[in-house]
């Protein structure tokens, strides 16, 4: 464990202050792309991520009209993409006020707004939006068909504790799916210094950590994915290259201040020292 844990809230709030960051880097989704090949430099961030996306939705085994939950949705993107090319109905949750309002507004722009979800009656997909906390859902048991929690899971003051939640809000037969960090090593202390601050993590653990609690909720047919190199290095790059940008600096200056925007732009050099003991894999698993 961190020395340095985070509360719900202080996860909600270091989202909302570093708003601006991922907007300039990242554009308008707060995750990790997937390039098909790493080495390919001509294959946006933007494009990346909806490639990752979209081999999310391939894991989570929805058909049209059934309902998925989207654990720590950050500004709400995959699971507006999650709604579209499924035909489900998304209920999707975050600690972050900023992101529930801008992940709102998303919704309306994209023409997936919350009434019918809310009615059930329209076979139109839809995303809901909620303020809540992952460790204490406000959704009945066998809620949801599906779940995942996309580059959410490290950030949670209990792991084993969102585990246990998703798995009492998918019904029997349903399908949780996590794509998330893993530590490849134990973390040097220099490592986690680094590491734990800047992806505002409660934990960064191994595989086998996450397969043991996963177990330990009642999940079975667990299957892992690793996807490091598609994702997590190539994902380092591209951010590392746009931190250099005139154009990303200036928005940096403009939201942060100068010192602030030279602080990102060294800062993600000291985080690619730990490219090599982080990776990323994409489990799925299923309740009985």
């Amino acid at each position: 464990m961190s020395e340095v844990q985070y509360t719900a809230e202080g996860v909600g709030r270091y989202y909302d202050a570093m708003a601006q960051f991922y907007q300039t880097v990242w554009g308008d989704s707060i995750h990790m792309g997937f390039w098909p090949d790493p080495t390919d430099a001509t294959v946006s961030m933007s494009q990346a991520q909806k490639n990752f996306t979209d081999l999310m939705i391939s894991h989570m085994g929805l058909q049209p009209g059934q309902r998925a939950l989207d654990v720590g949705c950050g500004t709400g993107r995959p699971a507006i993409q999650l709604a579209r090319a499924t035909h489900t109905h998304v209920t999707a949750i975050s600690i972050s006020q900023s992101q529930i309002a801008t992940a709102t507004g998303y919704a309306r722009e994209s023409g997936v707004a919350p009434r019918a979800q809310v009615q059930g009656t329209d076979d139109a997909p839809s995303v809901r939006f909620e303020l809540a906390d992952a460790m204490a859902m406000p959704f009945r048991d066998g809620t949801f068909d599906a779940a995942w929690a996309f580059e959410s899971i490290f950030h949670m003051p209990s792991r084993l504790q969102v585990f246990r939640e998703m798995a009492r809000v998918v019904r029997p037969g349903g399908r949780v799916v996590v794509a998330d960090f893993v530590t490849l090593r134990p973390l040097t202390p220099e490592e986690r210094a680094i590491a734990y601050p800047a992806f505002a993590a409660n934990d960064l653990a191994s595989l086998e950590d996450y397969i043991r609690d996963l177990k330990q909720v009642g999940l079975t047919n667990i299957n892992c994915r690793d996807v490091t190199a598609n994702t997590f290095r190539p994902s380092n790059r591209a951010t590392a290259r746009e931190l250099q940008t005139e154009a990303a600096q200036a928005h940096l200056r403009n939201a942060y201040g100068h010192e602030q925007a030279d602080s990102f732009r060294n800062g993600w050099v000291h985080i690619e020292k730990v490219n090599e003991t982080l990776g990323y894999v994409l489990i799925q698993a299923d309740k009985p």
